[in-house]
């Protein structure tokens, strides 16, 4: 029979599990509203970029946009990253949880599996490649579309741009050049880290040995 201590010891762990739950959930909470928001001024600034170029004297502006749009890219990429690291943590405290207290805590994470992606499918950012017609999925590509589109544009009117300067630096040329190395360049890490998922399998690992309770073993899967 447990001791008043055994007991004390055990609320105040199940107490904490219950507030890291709270804390994961609210980080997922505020980056996701981060990332919406982010997308929003930079398309803003983007498409301002691109208006100010057609009056002649900020012309040079559109040079901006094709390097601006991969930035953007990376650094939604970056908040959504942070998304993943809460809802994996979340995870494996709800299992802790339901390990500790038995059944009744709320399964979020094979709710959020079943409705917005499954953590362990193949997927680039939120785009899930076993499920490529979900709704986050088709979001990802409307954003990506979008951000396409934008490049293009930056692009075409840069080119344009260069091609009527007479009194620049022949330097001046290899812009598009350097933009398309570095929009190339953002795009081969982002598809290959979330294919990989370097930082997320240390993640998982490291989440193993907090919350042994929380392991997956007699689990069903989380998706069908």
């Amino acid at each position: 029979m447990a001791s008043g201590t055994d007991v004390d010891r055990e609320r105040l762990t199940t107490a904490q599990l219950d507030q890291q739950l709270r804390r994961m959930r609210g980080m997922l909470f505020g980056y996701s509203e981060l990332f919406f928001v982010h997308m929003r001024v930079y398309t803003i600034v983007a498409l301002a970029l691109l208006v100010a170029s057609l009056w002649e004297p900020l012309g040079g502006a559109v040079l901006i946009v094709p390097f601006l749009v991969p930035f953007v890219f990376i650094e939604a990429s970056y908040l959504f990253w942070y998304t993943v690291f809460a809802r994996r943590h979340a995870e494996w405290v709800e299992r802790a949880l339901a390990a500790r207290t038995g059944s009744g805590i709320p399964a979020a994470h094979r709710l959020e599996a079943a409705y917005f992606y499954a953590p362990d499918d193949p997927a680039i950012s939120a785009l899930d490649l076993r499920r490529p017609t979900s709704h986050m999925s088709a979001a990802t590509l409307a954003y990506m579309g979008g951000a396409g589109l934008l490049w293009l544009s930056g692009m075409i009117l840069g080119l344009d741009w260069i091609d009527r300067q007479t009194d620049v630096s022949p330097l001046l040329g290899w812009v598009p050049v350097v933009a398309v190395v570095w929009t190339a360049a953002i795009a081969l890490y982002l598809v290959y880290t979330w294919l990989r998922r370097p930082d997320e399998r240390r993640l998982v690992a490291e989440l193993d040995e907090v919350y042994p309770s929380g392991g997956r073993s007699g689990e069903p899967p989380a998706t069908g």
